[in-house]
């Protein structure tokens, strides 16, 4: 009997059209995707492409299920980044962990998959996806920092209408009016935008001003948000990432009555915009509260106590849970944790692939 002549197999992509293959690789993880680049040119060009990594990430959104207390992120003493899940039960389940590559730097924040990075020494911002191991160190912007600077303000979002990241840049000057750029990461550009509110651009009679914008910017539904403070009043600041215009959020009036030493931070709360303050209440003396790192989905609190580890805190039940997460600066005061964030989502994604390699 005569042999069948050998014939070369056809590859998968060669047998299914473009459209499946797209929709099919959308849907594999980050990590094996950088592998399968490796496969071929057109896999290795296509997995690049602005379209495929915003409909990969697209598809990593839609297949995330979040039946948990949100993603808690945090720098260790030993200078790696570490997310974990926050379960139900207020246990964490370790996630992965990634060696931090920027020395001397103070994270800013976290917007899906991307953190942003300031190097206060030079000035410098970094954005570094490490699920695929790049950065991209952004150009030098015209906005530096004179001597007379008292407070930087830094926030980084995702405009989601053009599928881009922008960085918010706000210096708040003792001397002169506030001054406000934005970076756009598709053109790799600085622009300025003006902050037209008169409690932020008018001179005291000393000829100072008595403002303070708070740091880092909280993003959420579209926009940055800072605490702006002025002698007049308080206020949310405002952007807007669609139209690149400020707006202002007002507070209610002595809200921080029977607070002294008090702290204020926004964030997250059961999917809504919230303002948390914390400090010292004047009929009870000292407070339990170290620092206030964020909240859970459910709306539980993460407190870093006074004599404790980081814990969980129920506002409802007035239950406490202790997370095993130490406070790092009791092991290494060097290199003590100095970042911590909660987020409902973490999605890793491709964006800066044709960036600088870790």
């Amino acid at each position: 009997m005569m042999s069948q002549p050998w014939k070369k197999p056809m590859w998968s992509s060669q047998r299914l059209p473009d459209e499946i293959v797209f929709d099919i690789l959308t849907r594999v993880p980050v990590k094996s995707l950088i592998r399968f680049r490796c496969v071929s040119k057109s896999w290795y060009s296509s997995t690049a492409n602005p379209i495929f990594i915003t409909a990969h990430f697209n598809q990593a959104q839609s297949l995330s299920n979040n039946n948990h207390n949100g993603y808690l992120l945090y720098e260790s003493a030993s200078r790696e980044l570490c997310s974990v899940i926050c379960n139900s039960d207020y246990t964490l389940t370790h996630i992965s962990s990634f060696e931090i590559p920027f020395s001397g730097v103070e994270f800013v924040g976290f917007c899906n998959g991307i953190f942003c990075l300031h190097k206060c020494s030079n000035n410098v911002l970094y954005l570094w996806n490490p699920s695929i191991r790049k950065f991209k160190m952004l150009n030098t912007t015209r906005l530096c920092v004179p001597a007379a600077s008292e407070n930087v303000s830094i926030g980084l979002a995702y405009h989601s209408h053009n599928n881009d990241f922008k960085i918010l840049r706000i210096k708040s000057y003792k001397v002169q009016p506030p001054a406000a750029e934005v970076y756009t990461l598709s053109t790799d550009s600085w622009r300025w935008v003006e902050i037209p509110f008169d409690s932020l651009n008018e001179c005291g009679p000393d000829r100072l001003f008595g403002y303070v914008i708070s740091s880092p910017c909280l993003f959420l539904h579209g926009a940055l948000h800072s605490i702006a403070k002025t002698p007049h009043h308080d206020f949310i600041l405002a952007f807007d990432v669609n139209d690149e215009k400020f707006r202002e959020i007002m507070l209610p009036r002595n809200y921080l009555d029977g607070i002294e030493s008090c702290f204020e931070r926004l964030v997250v709360f059961k999917g809504s915009l919230a303002l948390f303050a914390y400090g010292d209440a004047l009929d009870e003396g000292e407070s339990y509260v170290e620092r206030f790192c964020g909240c859970t989905n459910n709306g539980g609190l993460l407190i870093e106590a006074l004599d404790d580890f980081l814990v969980a805190f129920d506002p409802e039940t007035l239950n406490k849970n202790d997370l095993g997460i130490p406070n790092s600066e009791w092991e290494d005061p060097i290199s003590s944790s100095t970042w911590m964030d909660c987020t409902a989502n973490f999605v890793e994604s491709l964006v800066l692939l044709d960036g600088t390699n870790v």
